[in-house]
């Protein structure tokens, strides 16, 4: 489960959490589906996705 969840942090282009419950996130624009499944069962129904800018940066 570990490595699934670093995975899921390297999508995450950014995150974060407001004030009434909600967690804003911007994930990178060619995240694969699953990512955004299991943002929402994470953070549940107050996950607020905004929409994303770029493509995830390459390794070095």
């Amino acid at each position: 489960m570990e490595t699934k969840q670093q995975e899921f942090e390297r999508w995450v282009a950014f995150m974060v959490r407001g004030d009434l419950g909600y967690t804003y996130l911007r994930l990178y624009a060619d995240a694969p589906p699953w990512v955004r499944d299991m943002a929402v069962n994470r953070f549940g129904k107050g996950t607020v996705f905004l929409p994303s800018q770029q493509s995830r940066p390459q390794a070095a």
